[in-house]
């Protein structure tokens, strides 16, 4: 029981110090910003389901023993990705918009400039603004 409490608390703190990111709301834009990746933090099998065109996958988090944790290599795997080009405008999505607020946090205190995450996630945000979709993973 005190578990969550923590974690929130820990969150909670993260937020108020964490280094800047933009939220952007596909509902009421219907266009994206501008950006030279989309990462998708959902699981493999999530993103397998669909998702934003053009979009590499990057789970934040993984199932491990059939647990969900934090992907430990998720910047490393990120760096890896931009270059190490902390100036690269990225856009982050994930299923709602709770993972990929957790991903621009983690990324913005790793020393990225441009981040942007998609404040309704995939299902509410990118599809019910009518932007481009693709299955399969890559």
């Amino acid at each position: 029981m005190l578990k969550p409490f923590i974690v929130f608390i820990i969150f909670s703190f993260s937020l108020l110090h964490a280094k800047e990111y933009s939220d952007s709301c596909l509902k009421e834009t219907k266009t994206l910003p501008n950006f030279e990746y989309i990462i998708d933090v959902r699981t493999k099998e999530e993103f397998g389901h669909g998702h934003p065109k053009g979009a590499i996958n990057i789970p934040y988090e993984m199932k491990v023993n059939g647990e969900m944790v934090i992907n430990k290599h998720f910047v490393e795997q990120v760096n890896r990705l931009t270059d190490d080009g902390y100036d690269k405008e990225i856009v982050l999505i994930c299923r709602i918009g709770l993972r990929s607020v957790k991903a621009a946090i983690l990324l913005a205190d790793e020393g990225y400039e441009k981040l942007t995450n998609i404040q309704q996630g995939f299902v509410n945000g990118w599809k019910k603004a009518g932007l481009p979709i693709e299955k399969g993973s890559k």
